[in-house]
């Protein structure tokens, strides 16, 4: 078994302990694909720019982080 993801950690706080979402996650596979995609949906409606702006900042610092080590000294 591999190790729990942050959004397993996520998960699993705010279950109830003796709840097996991974369980159900493996029975209903599609239901639980549905459900992550209508929550995407909500939460793109209503925090997209946010979302955007962040992983932005984020793609950004990335490249400039690769590029600065690619040519050993700090350009971008």
């Amino acid at each position: 078994m591999t190790d729990p993801s942050p959004a397993d950690d996520v998960v699993d706080e705010l279950m109830p302990s003796d709840f097996d979402w991974q369980d159900l996650v493996r029975r209903y596979p599609l239901a639980a694909l549905g459900l992550a995609a209508l929550g995407g949906y909500v939460l793109g409606r209503h925090r997209g720019d946010d979302i955007l702006r962040s992983f932005s900042n984020f793609a950004a610092d990335t490249v400039s982080e690769q590029v600065n080590d690619l040519l050993g000294r700090d350009v971008l």
